[in-house]
Order: structure tokens, then C-alpha cells, then sequence
């Protein structure tokens, strides 16, 4: 099942290069969220979970960055000292405005639906009760607020369902099983994922920045974006980014990010929708960041 889920500029430094994409609004909109920072000596046992296959909620305030929230979650006093806190803030604070709930827009890949034949994917949209139904008119004027779907009407159409699960919200998904089967899938070599985990584990100094719905960072092509069309009860929608659920998705996904990270292999992976910035020393591990920054 199918689910929904910037411009670049390029810096040389010592011979490295820097990708950053920028959002909708002009700011850099690139990471999302500084997870922990911590030491091999005082690492937690945390589980990567897969990427979040649910509807992607647009949340009101944009500016997410409180320097404080973040020592106090990642209970960054335990892993550091007060000097090197003093020096991570300093260097978030510089770049703070690329911390943002907006997801930006990336020119480095554009995904493309390459069919297998001309016939059109043409399905009504699934019965829902009135409640369903309101739940799910609720969420696409969030989303058209947000630029991120256009009303139609369009020739390919996949049904939109609302998913209920016992202790979450209801959650919008797109049905593309059926667009799937007709389109040609791509391949793109992921390294191993253990291999990778191991690498970055045997640093001492180790952060993980959340991409902002890293899947909306990747703009669906015009003749995409009237494929991968949606269907309601109430209307006919396209998707401009690029949603879940499609399936080359993890492609261009995947491929975005070895080219954010190109020059940045030693010291930087990426890791589903997080990229782990992995070092030796502190000092090594502040230059690392603001490589990636």
C-alpha cells in the first residue's frame, strides 16, 4: 500500500564540497533536528526504526531550533562537557536557520514515472464513513495550505484511504499497488546497513540530524506529478513533492542523499531519513558538522 509520505549551492572548503537545500521560504530548510551527540563510553541503545510510511503532518511553527530543548532531550550535560556544549551551541546557533518543520526542495534529483504501458490507472476512491471523511478533508487543506498537493482533475487517479490503528491518530495513505505494477522499478546500490552502523559506532563522537520529510525534498516531475494523482470522495488531487509509497521512491531517496554527502564519505552516512556525522575527536567532529551544515 502507498503512502504519502532545494536549490543548491555548492562552497569548496579544503577541498570539500557543501550541498545545502534550500526550503519553500528561502531559508535552508535542510535538517530537521539535532539528535543525541554522545560518546562511545556513554552511548544509548537506541532502535532504528524504518521510515515513517504515514502521511507526513505539516505542524504551524516552522522555527524548530531551542538550543535548550535539545540538551535537555538528548541530556547532552551526561554525554559532554560544559566547554563543548558552550561550543555546539555556538555552532547551532550560527547556522540556526536551517532547522525547520517546512521541508525544502532539493535540484539535485527529480523523480520521473516511467510506465510499462499507456494504459491509464483510473480507480474511484474507497468508501469511508461521513467521520472518515471529514478526518481526511481535514488534512488535505492542511496540505494545500502548504503548496504541497493541487486540486485536479487529472487521468491517473490512486484512492486515498484513512488508516486507523489502535493508540494513534488516523492516518492518510495513498493506494499505488496498482500504479506500481505498471511501472518500470529502478535500482540504486544501498550499501549494507550493519556495515554502516558499525562504522559510525566505533566513533567516539557521533550526531544524527533528521531530514525535515526527507521524501518532500524530492519534486515529482509535471508528467509524475499527474500520475501519481489521488482520489478523495471531494476531489481529484496531484502530489508536487515526492510521496510515500511510490514505488522508486527509495530510489531518488537514496540517491538524493549520495549526492548531499559526496566529498563527505569519511565522516558522514546516511542513514534512512537521518544522516550520521561520526568522528574521532571533538574538534574534529565540530569542523565535520559544519561541513555538513
Amino acid at each position: 500500500m502507498g503512502l504519502w509520505s532545494g536549490r543548491e549551492k555548492k562552497k569548496r572548503k579544503s577541498g570539500i564540497t557543501r550541498k545545502r537545500v534550500e526550503n519553500r521560504e528561502g531559508s535552508l530548510g535542510y535538517p530537521g533536528l539535532v539528535k543525541p551527540v554522545f560518546t562511545k563510553d556513554n552511548t544509548e541503545n537506541t532502535e532504528s526504526s524504518e521510515l515513517d510510511k504515514d502521511f507526513p503532518y505539516m505542524l504551524t511553527d516552522p522555527n524548530v531550533f531551542d538550543f535548550r530543548e535539545i540538551v535537555e532531550k538528548n541530556k547532552l550535560k551526561e554525554r559532554l562537557g560544559d566547554e563543548q556544549i558552550m561550543q555546539m551551541g555556538k555552532l547551532l546557533v550560527k547556522f540556526s536557520a536551517i532547522f525547520s518543520n517546512i521541508p525544502g526542495k532539493t535540484n539535485l534529483v527529480e523523480h520521473y514515472i516511467d510506465l510499462i504501458s499507456d494504459k491509464r490507472v483510473q480507480y474511484k476512491p474507497y468508501r469511508m464513513t461521513n467521520r472518515q471523511n471529514e478526518i481526511l478533508k481535514a488534512e488535505i487543506e492542511r496540505i494545500l495550505k502548504y503548496k504541497i498537493i493541487e486540486p485536479g482533475p487529472f487521468e491517473y487517479t490512486s484512492p486515498m484511504i484513512l488508516v486507523e490503528t489502535p493508540g494513534r491518530d488516523p492516518r492518510p495513505c495513498i493506494d499505488y499497488r496498482k500504479l506500481n505494477e505498471m511501472t518500470h522499478s529502478e535500482f540504486y546500490p544501498i550499501p549494507n546497513i550493519e556495515q554502516r552502523v558499525e562504522t559510525v559506532v566505533a566513533a567516539k563522537f557521533i550526531t544524527l540530524i533528521d531530514l525535515t520529510k526527507g521524501y518532500w525534498e524530492i519534486p515529482l516531475s509535471p508528467k509524475a506529478q499527474k500520475i501519481a494523482a489521488f482520489a478523495t470522495s471531494f476531489g481529484v488531487y496531484r502530489p508536487l513533492p515526492m510521496p510515500f509509497g511510490l514505488i522508486n521512491a527509495p530510489y531518488y531517496f537514496s540517491k538524493m542523499m549520495s549526492e548531499i554527502l559526496i566529498g563527505c564519505e569519511k565522516y558522514a552516512t546516511p542513514y534512512l531519513d537521518d544522516i550520521a556525522i561520526f568522528s574521532e575527536t571533538w574538534e574534529e567532529h565540530l569542523k565535520h558538522l559544519q561541513e555538513i551544515f
